[in-house]
């Protein structure tokens, strides 16, 4: 249960991302999220170890999409598996690259402080927009824009310098 534990704690950021992809609506990513957690506690003993437990995940992901979106588009014909699976092959190919961007990325976050720090969480995190923030913190949403293009300019370079010096070493 612990090694279940460890790679889905690792593997879940990337296994909603993939989901995400493909399923705008919050709620709805949500729901077929708990549903692969389910199905990979309920299938970890047919994991195999040699191989790498995101890329499982994601394929359970994948068929959990598919049953999703067959319910959700049952009455119109959409190409849905070809799509997953497409979205899913570029998602594995990709997700190594991402794994070292996201790892960079963290570590810059790290470092901002302050207003931008809240500006960041209510845009990424809450998903309000500047002129809900500015509602929030007393700016105006021009404001709010300025200071996020400038956080998100000074995080660009920072995971840009990271990535630079580890290809370098």
């Amino acid at each position: 249960m612990r090694l279940l534990t460890l790679e889905w704690t690792k593997a879940q950021p990337g296994v909603t991302r993939f989901i995400r992809s493909l399923i705008l609506n919050r709620e709805d990513a949500q729901d077929v999220l708990q549903e692969v957690a389910l199905a990979v506690v309920d299938n970890f003993e047919s994991y195999d170890p040699e191989r790498p437990f995101e890329g499982w995940a994601i394929g359970i992901a994948r068929n959990q999409l598919r049953a999703h979106l067959r319910k959700v588009y049952r009455d119109r014909e959409v190409a849905l598996d070809e799509s997953v699976d497409r979205v899913a092959d570029a998602f594995q190919r990709i997700e190594p690259e991402i794994g070292d961007r996201r790892e960079a990325l963290n570590e810059c976050l790290r470092r901002i402080t302050g207003t931008s720090r809240k500006i960041l969480n209510l845009h990424y995190v809450d998903g309000l927009k500047p002129a809900a923030i500015g509602g929030e913190i007393s700016k105006s949403a021009n404001h709010v824009s300025v200071m996020l293009h400038r956080t998100r300019s000074i995080l660009r370079k920072c995971v840009e310098k990271k990535l630079n010096r580890e290809a370098s070493a």
